[in-house]
C-alpha cells in the first residue's frame, strides 16, 4: 500500500459510493475476529473510505476490503474447530 498515491475501488458505483468489508475485533482485547459489509460508504477527496464513527466505536479495525468479500476461514478458526473436536 502507498499512502501517497489515491486509492481506486473497483466496488464504487455510479453514484460515488463504495461497499467494502470491515475485518476487526472487539476493542480493547477482542479474541474473535469478525467482518461487517458496509455499503453506501462516502469517499473521500483524497480516495479514502469514510468509516462512520458510529462503526468505528469498540472496534479495532484490522483491514478494509473492496467490495463484499466471503471470509472463509481465518486466524485461529481452526485451532478453536481442533479444540471442539477433541473435546
Amino acid at each position: 500500500m502507498n499512502p501517497g498515491k489515491q486509492q481506486v475501488l473497483s466496488s464504487t458505483n455510479d453514484t460515488g459510493f463504495a461497499t467494502v468489508t470491515v475485518l476487526f475485533y472487539d476493542a480493547p482485547v477482542g479474541l474473535e475476529m469478525h467482518n461487517a459489509v458496509l455499503r453506501g460508504l462516502k469517499i473521500s477527496d483524497s480516495g479514502r473510505v469514510m468509516i462512520p464513527d458510529d462503526f468505528r466505536d469498540g472496534k479495532s479495525i484490522i483491514a478494509v476490503l473492496d467490495g463484499e468479500c466471503r471470509i472463509l476461514n481465518s486466524l485461529g478458526e481452526r485451532v478453536y474447530s481442533q479444540k471442539l473436536v477433541a473435546e
